[in-house]
């Protein structure tokens, strides 16, 4: 006969058994986890509010949908653009590759790293190189900032390249760590940021997670082949742009989604403040366009409702603990899955006043924009994981 009572009881037992198996892995689990090194140092950081809302210049818009994919699936990671004088367009690829392109060709220039097999992944992009600002000078080379070696000048002809600032030997006996954007003023001075003094280039994440202030502003004269540092305590320093008149700079402080401006010009030479301030995202890199305003690419965006809890750093921000734990158990290139797909620009004008954005609200296009570059009635744009480079016709967004 069917003994409905002993066989409550034996499910019963069954239950206390796996509640108690469940919380011993539980408890193990946790003594594991705080016993292990987290790879990071988070500091406490609370992000400006309110969050910025999506209205009046932010207002959502499909302009960045326009964009047409060229060479796609023939390279990856295009950081950064730039045009030399006869109106070729060069960029930098993840595999290390220097490379040219117009609007119907590609081709390779040079390489700041080796050539082996296996370039563009993780493990060898310190030995494949990671080419990141570039700009041409006055001469007609290009100037490269590469993220592990160092500041390049690459004859476009030849491909053949010279160092001019290797990481190794840095500024101040103290090595660069992470390479990031440049630019070039009308006298020759090159401006380059070093993002962090901890973290290489493919360790990113961790710097963005730390929100420290250990970024740099360097200017190189190559004439006399000095460099010296302008600024430091930057938060992950990334891209810069000078104005149009040369008076001031403005540099991307990405981990704390702001602008900061240098003076270089009047009566504030050497001073610096805010530029503009609790950005929708985090700015990467900033190029001039044709009306003298600040073309911004958001690496993510950060505004509110971007999700029903927030943003992720926004929430974690003031939690150093928290960052720790995530850091333990998380792989690195799980981290993306806390980064919305929404491409955003900003158009931002001299005073810091942003007066114009272009979205891709759904990713449907490219899910992030690092650099919009204007060039010949096209708007160009980039991205460090992107494997296309896209295309605007100018006269389809104004």
């Amino acid at each position: 006969m069917f003994d409905l009572k002993q066989l409550s009881s034996t499910l019963q037992m069954k239950r206390v058994s796996w509640v108690w198996l469940l919380s011993a892995l539980s408890a193990v689990f946790t003594v594991y986890v705080s016993l292990i090194p987290s790879p990071i140092r988070p500091n406490l950081y609370i992000y400006p509010k309110p969050l910025p809302a999506l209205e009046g210049t932010l207002q959502k818009n499909n302009l960045l949908q326009r964009a047409k994919k060229l060479f796609e699936g023939q390279l990856l990671g295009p950081e950064s653009i730039t045009a030399g004088k006869n109106g070729t367009l060069y960029t930098g690829a993840q595999d290390g590759r220097i490379l040219a392109f117009n609007n119907t060709h590609i081709w390779t220039i040079a390489r700041t790293g080796q050539n082996v097999p296996g370039c563009g992944s993780f493990e060898l992009e310190p030995i494949c190189g990671r080419p990141k600002g570039l700009k041409m000078n006055r001469e007609g080379d290009l100037l490269v900032l590469d993220a592990y070696f160092g500041l390049l000048k690459v004859n476009v002809s030849t491909g053949q390249m010279e160092m001019l600032l290797s990481s190794e030997t840095g500024i101040n006996g103290e090595p660069f760590f992470f390479l990031n954007s440049l630019d070039i003023s009308q006298s020759g001075l090159v401006y380059f940021t070093d993002s962090t003094t901890r973290w290489g280039r493919r360790h990113y994440r961790y710097e963005v997670m730390e929100v420290n202030a250990l970024g740099r502003l360097i200017e190189y004269n190559p004439e006399t082949k000095v460099a010296r540092q302008l600024l430091g305590n930057l938060y992950l320093a990334n891209g810069i742009a000078l104005s149009q008149d040369e008076s001031f700079l403005v540099i991307s402080e990405m981990s704390v989604c702001r602008l900061s401006r240098l003076y270089l010009k009047g009566p504030k030479t050497g001073q610096m403040d805010i530029f503009s301030d609790n950005l929708p995202g985090y700015p990467d890199n900033i190029k001039i366009n044709n009306h003298g305003n600040f073309y911004v690419g958001l690496g993510a965006v950060r505004y509110e409702g971007v999700s029903k809890i927030g943003p992720f750093l926004d929430l974690v921000g003031p939690y150093p603990g928290i960052k720790n734990f995530i850091a333990k158990v998380t792989p690195l290139f799980l981290f993306d899955i806390f980064v919305p797909r929404h491409a955003i620009v900003l158009e931002i004008s001299p005073d810091g006043k942003i007066i114009r954005s272009l979205h891709d609200p759904t990713g449907q296009v490219t899910s992030a924009v690092g650099e919009a570059y204007q060039h010949q009635g096209y708007l160009y744009l980039a991205h460090f994981k992107s494997t296309f480079i896209g295309q605007i016709d100018i006269r389809d967004i104004e």
